[in-house]
Formats: structure tokens, sequence, C-alpha cells
């Protein structure tokens, strides 16, 4: 405690001073220091009622508008008593309004002098993310997503039978790329490997020439490690987040593409708990995914359809007979669940004999009332 100020300045006596306590004690607190404590209590009044407001019982706090996705939430961040800047109160704001969940919105497509569809160039900048492993997809802030935007234009208002075509493996040969490329009518969809060279100028390619693309997901067979899909394959050993940052190496290789495929994949496509969190990303990431059936139990086609994630299952590989004659058989069974179903999707490789009959085949199938779709079109007719 302070000495008096009256004290202050005193010629102490040779003997010793009493305790402060009692000095303080027996002459009682000047009037100087009792003005000095009226005064810094007004003061401190003043600057309560200025910080404070009239009311006491009201803390100042800061709010700030946050934009979570479509709903447009809004946080209230409170501050601590005493440690605000005054801020004026803003204005309500109006009502946020929600954004569709998806919106149809799809890169234009040009036709060419010789009646050939040219698709626009990819990337579009408001489906990519910045990552430090490479761009990879997002879904757009007014809703769009890769598997409609990327899409070859489906036939309009048609109720004929579709048929889808997928040609995986491209990316890997170079002349069965090209060929791939430019021989297959353009509604055939193209899947490409991660593992390839110039993946970007090929998708570039590829869509020039009217084809929408996929990307080849490796994932593990049931005879791994003799059949090895790669360094960056999808395992049932490994943990859900080493999985998701695999795919996410996957997913960075090239822009462009509206969904992918399994390449591979009869074991882990039957693992509900390692297939589950990858299909989650692909639904977050606005893609779609085709099942190219590699395992009679796949839990692809089941967990998409939880998820409402947009799906498709192929029916069969069209040249797992690599003769002309079992390819066309191939063809004609996929006719017959179209017209059963509605629709049928069929996969193969850029072989050149696979090349050539479905060329060939495709020219004579409007006349048998069928029409060779994208495989994006089988998502819209499954939902018909």
């Amino acid at each position: 405690m302070a000495r008096k100020p009256a004290q202050r300045g005193r010629k102490r006596p040779a003997a010793k001073a009493p305790p402060i306590e009692d000095d303080y004690a027996r002459s009682g607190p000047s009037p100087l220091l009792i003005a000095t404590f009226l005064v810094l209590a007004v003061l401190g009044g003043v600057i309560g009622w200025i910080v404070l407001g009239d009311d006491a019982g009201t803390q100042p706090r800061v709010t700030l508008q946050l934009n979570h996705g479509a709903g447009g939430d809004v946080e209230e961040l409170m501050t601590a008593p005493g440690t605000a800047t005054p801020v004026q109160e803003a204005a309500p704001s109006p009502p946020a309004t929600k954004t569709k969940a998806v919106t149809h919105r799809v890169l234009p497509a040009t036709v060419s002098v010789d009646g050939k569809i040219n698709l626009a160039p990819v990337p579009d900048p408001m489906l990519v993310e910045q990552t430090v492993v490479g761009p990879l997809p997002r879904v757009a802030e007014d809703g769009a997503r890769a598997w409609h935007v990327y899409s070859h234009p489906a036939p309009a208002a048609d109720r004929r039978p579709m048929i889808a075509i997928i040609i995986g493996g491209m990316g890997l040969s170079e002349a069965q790329t090209g060929l791939a490329v430019q021989r297959l009518p353009s509604a055939v969809s193209l899947a490409f490997t991660p593992y390839g060279e110039k993946l970007q100028e090929w998708v570039a390619q590829a869509r020039a020439s009217g084809h929408e693309v996929l990307l080849e997901l490796p994932m593990e067979p049931y005879d791994y490690p003799e059949n090895d899909p790669g360094p960056h394959a999808l395992l049932t050993s490994l943990s859900s987040e080493e999985n998701t940052n695999r795919l996410e190496w996957l997913m960075s290789r090239f822009s462009g593409y509206a969904g992918v495929i399994n390449l591979f994949g009869a074991k882990f496509s039957t693992s509900e708990a390692a297939l589950g969190p990858v299909m989650a990303e692909l639904k977050g990431r606005g893609l779609m995914i085709v099942d190219n059936q590699s395992a009679s139990r796949s839990r692809i086609s089941e967990i998409a359809g939880q998820i409402d994630l947009p799906f498709v299952s192929a029916a069969l590989q069209i040249d797992s007979d690599l003769t002309p004659a079992g390819v066309d058989a191939q063809l004609s069974a996929l006719e017959k669940k179209a017209v059963a179903e509605g629709f049928a999707a069929g996969v193969g490789l850029p072989l050149p004999l696979t090349i050539e009959r479905i060329t060939t085949w495709a020219e004579q199938l409007n006349t048998r009332g069928i029409i060779l779709a994208p495989v994006t079109a089988l998502i819209q007719a499954d939902k018909e």
C-alpha cells in the first residue's frame, strides 16, 4: 500500500520508523488520495459506458457472413468483454438464395464441315481446384458438375434404345490411342490411363474429335501383386486416408474427364470399407463412375446408388474373344440388352480389330432403331 502523500519529502528521524500499516491507520487517508480515487472511479464509469453502451449487460460482437455451399450459413464470433472495438450494427441481410443441387451446364459443341462433332477445349476453370499434387476436379460455385459439363451432347428427346461403348487403355500406346481417337464414332467414350504420356494433349485431341473422356482408376485385383495395376493403385490393405491420397494423385494426371472407370479392381470393388470413402470423394468432386463389371460381386453400383453418385454398369467386354466373329457376337448381345432394357453399355480396348468392328457395326446401328450414345447419356436414361 502507498504511503500517505503528506509524508513525501519529510526527513525521517534516526529512530526506526513504525510499520506502514500502523502509520496509515493513525493518520487515515489524505484528502488528495481520496480525490484521486474519486476521479479514477468517475473516469472508469465513463469509459465503461462508452464501450458497453447504455445496456451494461450487452457484450459487443462482430458478425461475419460465411457462405457454406448453397445454404449460406451464418456464424457469429463473440468477442471477450472489454476487448473489442465498438462495431456499428449492420442492416439485416436479405435471405440467402439456395443454389440448385445440379446445374445442367454443358460446354458448347460444334459441327465441322465434314459433319464431325467437336467438343470444346478443357478444362473449365470453374471446375478445377489447384492443389499441391496438381489440378483436381471440383463442383463449380453454380452447382455444375464435371460429369455433365464435359459430356458429349446426348440425343435429344429420343426414346429409342441406346448403347454406350467405353474404350479403355487410352494413352499407353501412341499408335492405338491415335487410331481410336480418329477412327471411332464420336459418341464412343474414351478412358485414359493415369500412367500414360502426354495425357492432356491426347484428351484435347479426343475432345476435338467429339469423344467425351473418362479417367481409369487402377484398383486391386484378386491376384495382386502378381497382377499389379501400378504404383498408385487403390488397395484394400491401405487406410482410407492413404487411398484418398492415391486417388488425388490419379485424378491430378489430367483434366477434363466426366468421370472414372475402374481398371482391374476385382478385389477392391467388392470391399465396401475400402470402396466407400473413394466413391464419396468422387461424388464430392462432381464425377460419375462406370463399373466395368470385372467382379461379379462388385459393390460399385450398389454404393453409388446409396450415395446418389451417377453411375453406369457395363454389361460385357466387347473384345473378350478377340476374333471378328467374337466381337460381332458381343455387339449383337449389347443390342439385345438395349432393346430389352432401354440401354446397355460395353467396354473394350483400343485394339485395331476392336476399333474396326465397332466402326463397321455403328454404321448400320441406326437402321435397326438403336442409338450409339455417350456413356453420360445413360445416366439420364436410367433415371427416366
